[in-house]
């Protein structure tokens, strides 16, 4: 990936100040730090064999791999993160605001690599500012998210558009738009109805395994 400048879409409006808790040096919650794990040992390695979609749900969303090169090292560095895809793009947010170091590394360089369940992007991503795109697409991307929004204290059922404008003012929103022109959102994607055959699925072999040792057992 060949590095270019990074990219605003409102370089004149500024993320206001991380609330208390949020700033650098802070503790991490105990739940995001739950789910920080979880997508390190599971959604990574099995978003990298292909497997992404089968753990995709409204309870725990579905991931996108991003694939950003690092700022210092050079070395392509992979973040698994929730998204949305919407207007034509993929969406994410950086949860630990400007200090995250993904966040950093594409104000960097900006050309990312979207792998999402059964396809990948190349793209470039640009740091959304405008306050009316902001209030369009955060309500939609936190509620894709499902548990992870509600660990970091965030519910986006009941909060309407303008409180998560304000909850989130500090929180860097993330365009990726693809090289090969707009993307329109998949089965597999946030708001597609996938996973309910993919999990009736993992249900049934699930609960046939566990007769099948019963069995075993008795």
């Amino acid at each position: 990936m060949t590095a270019t400048p990074a990219r605003i879409d409102r370089p004149d409006l500024r993320l206001a100040e991380p609330p208390a808790g949020a700033r650098a040096g802070d503790p991490v919650p105990v739940g995001v730090r739950f789910f920080r794990i979880l997508n390190r040992y599971l959604m990574v390695p099995a978003t990298r064999a292909g497997l992404g979609a089968w753990f995709s749900t409204p309870i725990g969303g579905a991931m996108v791999l991003l694939r950003i090169r690092g700022r210092k090292s050079g070395l392509v560095r992979e973040t698994p993160l929730n998204y949305v895809v919407a207007e034509g793009s993929v969406w994410v947010v950086a949860g630990f605001g400007p200090r995250t170091e993904w966040y950093r590394n594409l104000q960097a360089d900006p050309r990312v690599e979207a792998v999402l369940p059964g396809r990948r992007v190349a793209g470039i991503a640009t740091d959304i500012r405008s306050p009316d795109v902001r209030r369009r697409i955060l309500p939609a991307l936190m509620r894709s998210t499902g548990g992870p929004s509600l660990a970091a204290g965030i519910n986006p059922w009941r909060a309407t558009p303008d409180e998560l404008l304000g909850t989130m003012a500090w929180v860097p929103l993330l365009r990726i738009d693809a090289d090969d022109g707009p993307l329109d959102a998949g089965p597999d994607d946030p708001g597609g109805r996938a996973w309910i055959w993919r999990q009736a699925l993992v249900c049934g072999a699930s609960l046939a395994a566990l007769r099948a040792l019963w069995r075993l057992l008795r």
